[in-house]
């Protein structure tokens, strides 16, 4: 059911995300020259500190500010770097999502020819209806009611029906739009947010790494890189969500696709179903909102695959590990 979904504006989230990268050079000279500044401080508190014998001579410290001050010269290549995982995961989440719809398309396709068959069919009834109305005369009622009251009955029966029903497809057709609706607006604000908070990251980061610079926010790149890493991965986390609300919509619209064969083979079964709210629909419509929902949740879900922590923790480890190295070479 390609209407869920236009797959042309997830191309245009997609485009627009990568478009970010032509606008990194809009604070990179004040990064840069911050990070000069920076590094003047840091290396004169290191030599003086070695000086007055305070500190031991130490390399790896000072080389430090050099590599990242060499990550904001090449800020383009490093965010391409990072960029390349996510992207290809991405890419691999879309290709199953556009599997998926694909199938769904197939089964709603029949759905919406047999809701059709249904509508044509409580149209002419309506009209059988409406000739009866038009044939019958004020003597002809009086005569009805002089004699049986079952006749009076059944014409009202049959035209409570036709309102109902009538009412009732009105108001499916209506929860289905404001549904779908929900459903779109949630998922491209996903994507939309991740354009955001992406835009942000990209364009300020090279701040983190000037301030990683100086000893008191020595830990903000690693910071930086997980809430990065963590907002790549919201299209791909959105695509799968988006896979599995398929699975259901699926499997709802084949169960209803069944009811609607039953029902316009069998004259009783119709009639129940035009006339009486059986909730028909109700798996359609639940599961959208369920994957609403739960595509509201997908900056939290992103946060169980990266932590800033964990982050952090693995990193400082490989520094000190390297640290070590370079000592015990000495």
């Amino acid at each position: 059911m390609r209407e869920i979904i236009d797959q042309h504006i997830l191309d245009l989230f997609q485009g627009l995300f990568a478009a970010i990268t032509d606008h990194l050079s809009v604070f990179l000279n004040d990064a840069q020259a911050l990070t000069a500044i920076f590094m003047l401080l840091y290396f004169g508190i290191k030599a003086y500190g070695m000086m007055v014998a305070d500190e031991p001579l130490q390399i790896m410290p000072l080389l430090r500010p050099f590599a990242l001050a060499m990550v904001i010269i090449f800020w383009a290549q490093f965010v391409e770097l990072i960029n390349y995982p996510a992207q290809y995961i991405s890419d691999k989440g879309q290709g199953m999502f556009q599997d998926r719809i694909a199938m769904v398309d197939a089964v709603a396709q029949e759905r919406m020819l047999l809701i059709d068959q249904v509508a044509k069919r409580l149209i002419e009834a309506s009209a059988e209806v409406e000739q009866v109305k038009d044939g019958s005369t004020d003597e002809d009622w009086y005569a009805t009611l002089g004699i049986d009251f079952d006749a009076l009955f059944d014409h009202m029966k049959g035209y409570f029906i036709i309102i109902m029903s009538k009412i009732k497809f009105f108001i499916m057709q209506v929860v289905e739009f404001l549904v779908i609706t929900c459903f779109q607006v949630c998922s491209y604000l996903v994507f939309f947010v991740q354009i955001i908070f992406g835009a942000i990251l990209v364009l300020l980061g090279p701040f983190a790494f000037a301030f990683s610079v100086l000893p008191g926010f020595k830990d903000a790149y690693i910071h930086w890189i997980a809430r990065y890493i963590s907002v790549s991965l919201y299209s791909t986390i959105g695509y799968i969500v988006m896979s599995l609300c398929m699975v259901v919509v699926q499997y709802g619209i084949e169960r209803e696709t069944e009811l609607l064969q039953y029902i316009l083979n069998n004259e009783a079964a119709f009639i129940l179903y035009v006339s009486q709210n059986d909730g028909g629909a109700n798996f359609f419509i639940v599961s959208l909102l369920l994957g609403a929902l739960v595509m509201m949740t997908i900056p939290a879900i992103s946060t169980w695959i990266i932590s800033t922590s964990g982050v952090t923790y693995a990193i400082s480890q490989m520094t000190m590990g390297a640290r070590k190295a370079m000592m015990m070479s000495k």
